[in-house]
């Protein structure tokens, strides 16, 4: 009926949608120009926050790309000039586009954090902003999308929430297409309204009647007042929209505004002669129902009276969708909380709004454990257990406070108006006290436990950046320490947190650049002096001649990726000179290799293991696992067992090293399969001089023999502690009194020394 297509909402008539677009040329090229303006500018700012990529390889992606988005908005600004119809302001558009797309699609594939809202940004730029027709802004926007996505994706390894991205890029598209369409319907409309308001305008002149039906028809509201207001004519379209049937007459459109500021500000423009296009406001119905609505006023003449003719596109369903797609863009799916990204700028917000550097915390929470929720009563379970800790923390929390899912089993809690520090406990002891609680999802009660990382502002922190990373140290701590606790981040935690990543990066640049190795320290018999096996320890020389020890990456051994990849260094190496020995002919006994919990909580680590023993012809007996009481410690020692069990069936024998320094248990001695007991170098080391040691050393010794359990002493110094030990029944010693720890070379020369060469298999 009104000559516009119901899906691209443009004019069916390609002569009629010319017509529009050349009107609307001067606007379309100025909005072009100031398009490539800022693109180049604020890809010039964003150039200088690539830097932060300088050292990585993504600097080399990231700058090139860059670079070329900057050009081409140069280059494309250059090409303004040329904008003479819209074919070419659509061509010339496109270009850019295309360009602009792959230059950003090779900087998410950095997949930082920003990377995520530019896949949501650069197409909704697209939509909204491009001055192209409808197959212009959805095939610019839908192809944007499918060219950041390719970007984003593409480096291994695939993210787990790609359908999950896809998706909901695919219902952000939908939800533009229809925005853009009734835009594009209500922009014609109002076109249209205007040439129709023109045309009465002309014919006025030869026949008001022609003009009063005319006026009438029109079907959008359109109104005609006076300079003060008040109103001469209304249309038809006009009485509907706003009378609603009510018996309420119009007689000054002052009385329809709902923001008196906004009123003035037009009428003030209308006052100075300016002609004034798509002015948003809101106005009031005669039923009191509040409309978002543009106008556009033109001056007229009526009987020698100035007035102004007004037209009144209603677009309050068009700012529902805007607020929804906002809504969508800014919340967790699943939680219905804020998401990371609307979390991070309230924090901006309300540091920068702070008055007097009031006091601000952040809280990071993060649930203990979910992994095994997860994998043991399935990804349902964890989803409800995610939504409980969401409502939970409502609960928990007073009026005004922010709650958001900042991702995966991760949670953030922004708290305003703390009158100090110590106001943080209660709020702390509540939310442990919601959270802690079980959940019973179908019958089953899972556990809730989480830790928090907390940090104030303006104590530990200027900005979000600062906030944020301060609270993630805390929650790091937190975890580190037991977990189920909250931690407030401190100097200290910093100074901690800076000496253990610089040991996780002298690590990962160990296991890059390096070869660190297995040196050898001999375990002697105490009753026969007789060397029975070794213990194999990190060590790692370098060129320059100094050797890297084990506490220089101390923290590396318990990390989830660098700590099995050292073992599995160290399991090659001890295999490798194993081998070595026994085709030479020499007897070593046993070799005795530490693992942590990082190592017993993979799940390849016994095949793998095993496998490389068999592979090498090397009886399972000859590998000795050394562990710490820690590894039993937490809600995986079911697992840790079953590993310990695995092993011991298989003939490795399983030492505890340490005993009696931490965590000591006499249960762990029965419920895990334990063949020996390493007595700590400090209770040995002063056993000649302090009666405690020489006490301890005692008891454990006769635990051990209680149990049928062998003893190894560390740290033996010299003959008055072997002797001691030899008395005490402990079985072997290990300390630099019998030797230090040596390289294989070292260990074969030392066998052969000892003449325990035997002849070489044939």
């Amino acid at each position: 009926m009104n000559g516009l297509s119901t899906i691209s909402g443009e004019f069916r008539l390609a002569e009629r949608e010319a017509a529009f677009q050349a009107e609307r040329l001067p606007e379309s090229r100025r909005h072009a120009r100031i398009l490539f303006i800022l693109s180049a500018i604020l890809n010039t700012l964003f150039l200088l926050s690539d830097w932060r990529f300088a050292g990585t390889s993504h600097f080399w992606v990231a700058v090139p790309a860059r670079l070329t988005v900057i050009v081409w908005s140069i280059i494309c600004l250059s090409l303004c000039r040329r904008m003479t119809s819209f074919p070419s302001v659509e061509r010339i558009c496109f270009a850019w586009q295309v360009v602009t797309a792959i230059g950003v699609a090779f900087l998410v594939s950095s997949r930082s954090d920003i990377a995520i809202f530019v896949l949501v940004m650069l197409p909704l730029v697209f939509y909204l902003v491009v001055p192209t027709s409808f197959r212009g802004n959805v095939g610019g926007g839908l192809g944007c999308c499918i060219v950041l996505l390719i970007g984003y994706l593409s480096p291994a390894p695939l993210s787990s929430t790609m359908p999950g991205m896809i998706l909901a890029m695919l219902m952000l598209h939908c939800g533009m297409w229809i925005a853009i369409a009734r835009n594009n319907r209500l922009q014609r409309q109002e076109w249209t309204a205007g040439q129709f308001a023109q045309a009465a305008q002309t014919a006025l002149a030869n026949s008001r009647d022609t003009l009063e039906h005319m006026f009438m028809a029109v079907p959008l509201p359109l109104l005609v007042t006076r300079y003060d207001g008040s109103v001469l004519r209304l249309n038809r379209a006009a009485i509907n929209a706003y009378a609603v049937g009510q018996d309420v007459r119009l007689d000054n459109v002052e009385q329809t505004y709902v923001d008196l500021p906004v009123r003035d500000e037009l009428f003030a423009m209308l006052q100075r002669g300016e002609a004034v296009d798509n002015f948003e406001c809101r106005l009031r119905r005669a039923d009191g129902a509040l409309r978002h609505a543009l106008l556009s006023a033109r001056p007229i003449v009526i009987d020698s009276e100035p007035c102004f003719m007004t037209s009144v596109v209603d677009i309050t369903e068009r700012k529902e969708t805007e607020r929804h797609l906002e809504r969508l863009a800014m919340t967790d799916a699943l939680t219905g909380l804020a998401n990371r990204a609307h979390f991070m700028a309230a924090v901006t917000q309300a540091t920068t709004a702070s008055k007097d550097r009031a006091q601000l915390a952040v809280l990071l929470i993060d649930l203990d454990e979910f992994k095994r929720v997860n994998d043991t009563a399935g990804h349902d379970a964890g989803d409800a257990l995610l939504c409980a800790v969401a409502g939970r923390l409502r609960h928990a929390l007073r009026p005004g406070d922010l709650v958001a899912r900042m991702g995966g089993d991760e949670f953030a809690v922004l708290l305003t108006r703390l009158p100090d520090a110590d106001a943080l406990q209660p709020i702390l002891a509540r939310i442990a006290d919601h959270l802690h609680a079980p959940l019973d999802y179908r019958g089953r009660p899972i556990e809730c436990r989480v830790s928090i990382g907390v940090t104030l502002f303006p104590d530990h922190g200027e900005d979000v950046t600062a906030l944020v990373k301060h609270a993630d140290i805390a929650l790091y701590h937190a975890k580190n320490n037991g977990r189920g606790r909250a931690i407030i981040f401190g100097p200290d935690l910093l100074e901690s947190w800076d000496r253990e990543a610089a040991m996780l990066d002298r690590a990962r640049h160990i296991l890059a650049q390096e070869r660190p190795c297995p040196w050898y320290q001999p375990k002697i018999a105490l009753d026969t002096g007789a060397i029975v096996g070794f213990e194999a320890l990190f060590r790692c020389p370098t060129d320059n001649g100094k050797v890297i020890m084990p506490a220089d990456i101390a923290a590396a051994f318990e990390h989830p990726e660098l700590g099995p990849a050292i073992t599995g260094r160290m399991i090659e190496g001890v295999i490798a000179d194993c081998v070595r020995w026994r085709d030479a002919g020499l007897s070593i006994g046993h070799v005795a290799l530490n693992v942590s919990g990082a190592d017993l909580n993979n799940d390849n680590f016994v095949d793998h293991l095993l496998e490389r023993l068999a592979q090498a012809g090397l009886p399972p007996a000859i590998v000795e696992l050394e562990v710490t009481e820690s590894v039993f410690l937490g809600r995986n020692a079911d697992h840790v067992g079953q590993v310990l069990n695995r092993l011991s069936e298989a003939g490795v024998s399983i030492a505890l090293d340490d005993f009696g320094t931490g965590y000591a248990s006499l249960s762990h001695l029965k419920q895990f399969p334990i063949d020996i007991i390493k007595i700590d170098q400090r209770f040995v080391r002063d056993l000649e001089t302090d009666p405690d040691d020489a006490a301890i050393v005692r008891t454990v010794l006769n635990l051990a023999y209680s149990l049928g359990i062998r003893t190894v002493a560390e740290g033996v110094e010299n003959s008055h502690q072997v002797d001691y030990l030899r008395a005490g029944g402990c079985h072997y010693g290990q300390g630099y009194h019998f030797g230090a720890a040596m390289p294989s070379t070292a260990i074969t020369e030392l066998l052969a020394k000892q003449g325990l060469a035997r002849p070489a298999r044939k």
